[in-house]
Formats: structure tokens, C-alpha cells, sequence
């Protein structure tokens, strides 16, 4: 990433700090302090089940960025969901070779997911937990859903506890064919250059029958991650006879976010009232499928 491009974000990050506060923190075992937004502080009362949404951020593993962290997590308090928001590990592009951070940011998710369900002190240990990702964080949720009983996270404990229960994709980068996508995201990931080392994180490939319920949602006109990452998951999944849904929108580029003006008051160039209607239809789709 250039030195403007992260100047930039990093103010814009400080920025969204103050502009969109957390209602508090999580304090997972080694200290990592995760920004916490509650229903209870907008006045929602929970359903039952309970829910808690870990926001994954997009940014193609080379940043985090701020128009889809702390402002979705508000949406989802808004909503009745408690939410979390993570900033997982990234890596520069010009760093990225040697260094992929895609396994990290899947160990600290599994993590997380285990600490939420174990730690009884976190106060969320009978919520289901539903990922929400976008692009490259979108990635990281469909990794995460398909990969929770891979050797590498074996450690960490059964992959019943480390499964998630459902899962929000939002323009998600799901397929390592170089055909569908610039290759940076996955070279991030995987710290290869290399589309042969890319296949094992290929997500539409590591669907099985117990993959969990996922929402997905992308545009038909999106130029960054073309719509066939999604079809390609939603197939997958609807091969294994999963409970998926496939929202295909007629229009919107790449990092519409909530496509509201919150997103980034005054300076955001993708709101459309149109693109909207995902959230509302995740939920739905939530509340139907997860319990």
C-alpha cells in the first residue's frame, strides 16, 4: 500500500473512533481489546436466541477499512444484534511475499469464537455467533465457516466450538481462480505470488454438508470481485444441500458498505437507497435460518 493510501486510511480510522464510539470493549485472554456495540444501548431488546455479530472489515488483507467497521456494527445494535467489530492482522502488498497474515487472521477469528463461547465472564456464551464480512473480510468469514476443523486451528479445541453459526458475505472474495480477481488479496493471504498456492483457500472448494447458513450478497456490476465469487459460493452451497441465500444486486460498484450516507457522512459517492435492502434481508435471512 502506498504511503498516502495509508496515511489516508489511518486518519479516516482515528477518525471513525470518534465519529462512530464503541458502547465498550471485549478483553479476549492475551489482552486484545475488541470494540463492542450492544441493542442494549439503542434501546433494543434481544430476541430469542440472541445474537452477536463479528464485523470483519474489507481492505484485500492490506488494511482494514473504516466504512465497513464501526458503522455496521451500530447498524447491528440498531437491529437488535449485539456486534463486535475485529481488526484482524494485514500486510502491505510490497511486504506481502513471505509474510501472508491469512492464517493469523483465521487463528485470532477462531479465537475469538472460542473465548465468546467459553468465557462465561464475556457474557456471550449462549449467543449465536454470526460473521459478517466484506471483500477481503468476506474472505475471511467464508474461510473461517468452511476451515473451522482444519489442522491448523486444531489446537484451539473441537471444530463444533469453533464453527460459526451463520455468515454475512458481502462482495466477497471467494475464488482463487486469477481469471476472478487481481490476485493481491489472496498473495496477502497466503504470502505467495503463486495461484497454485491460492487453491487451498479457494472457499467454494472447501464447502462441506456442515458448512453453516450464509447470506450472500454481492452487485452485478462490480469490477473489483466480479459477481462469479458469489455464485460460485452460493452453488457450493446449495450442492451440499445448505441453507444459503444469494442476493444479486442489479447495481453498485465495489465497497458500498450500507450505502447510506452514515457510512461516511458528506463524503461517500455510493449512497444508494436501492443497495440498502441487503441488511434488512440478512436479517431476515438470520433470524429465519440461524436458531
Amino acid at each position: 500500500m502506498a504511503s498516502e493510501e495509508k496515511d489516508f486510511f489511518a486518519v479516516k480510522h482515528e477518525w471513525m473512533l470518534e465519529a462512530v464510539p464503541a458502547d465498550g470493549t471485549v478483553e479476549l485472554s492475551d489482552g486484545r481489546k475488541l470494540d463492542l456495540f450492544l441493542a442494549s444501548a439503542e434501546g433494543k431488546a434481544q430476541s430469542d436466541p440472541k445474537y452477536l455479530v463479528l464485523v470483519l472489515p474489507g481492505g484485500g488483507y492490506r488494511f482494514c477499512s473504516y466504512r465497513e467497521d464501526h458503522i455496521v456494527g451500530r447498524f447491528f445494535a440498531r437491529a437488535g444484534f449485539d456486534a463486535i467489530t475485529i481488526d484482524y492482522p494485514t500486510v502491505p502488498v510490497t511486504e506481502a511475499v513471505g509474510h501472508g497474515v491469512g492464517a493469523a487472521a483465521r487463528r485470532l477469528l477462531a479465537t475469538v469464537i472460542k473465548e465468546l463461547r467459553t468465557r462465561e465472564d464475556l457474557g456471550f456464551s449462549s449467543h449465536k455467533i454470526i460473521l459478517c464480512g466484506f471483500s477481503a473480510g468476506g474472505h475471511l468469514a467464508a474461510s473461517m465457516a468452511t476451515l473451522y476443523g482444519s489442522a491448523e486451528l486444531a489446537d484451539l479445541g473441537p471444530a463444533s466450538l469453533l464453527r460459526p453459526d451463520g455468515a454475512i458475505l458481502g462482495y466477497a472474495v471467494i475464488c482463487a481462480d486469477p481469471q476472478l480477481n487481481r490476485g493481491t488479496t489472496f498473495t496477502c493471504c497466503t504470502g505467495s505470488a503463486d495461484p497454485q498456492d491460492w487453491s487451498p483457500y479457494s472457499c467454494e472448494r472447501n464447502v462441506t454438508a456442515d458448512t453453516p447458513p450464509l447470506f450472500i450478497w454481492h452487485t452485478a456490476t462490480d469490477q473489483q470481485v466480479p459477481v462469479q465469487h458469489a455464485l460460485s459460493m452460493a452453488q457450493a452451497m446449495w450442492q451440499h444441500g445448505n441453507s444459503c441465500e444469494l442476493c444479486v444486486l442489479a447495481r453498485g460498484r465495489h465497497g458500498v458498505s450500507l450505502a447510506c450516507d452514515e457510512v461516511d457522512p458528506g463524503e461517500f459517492d455510493m449512497v444508494d437507497d436501492y443497495l440498502t435492502q441487503w441488511f434488512e434481508r440478512a436479517l431476515t435471512f438470520i433470524r429465519t435460518f440461524v436458531h
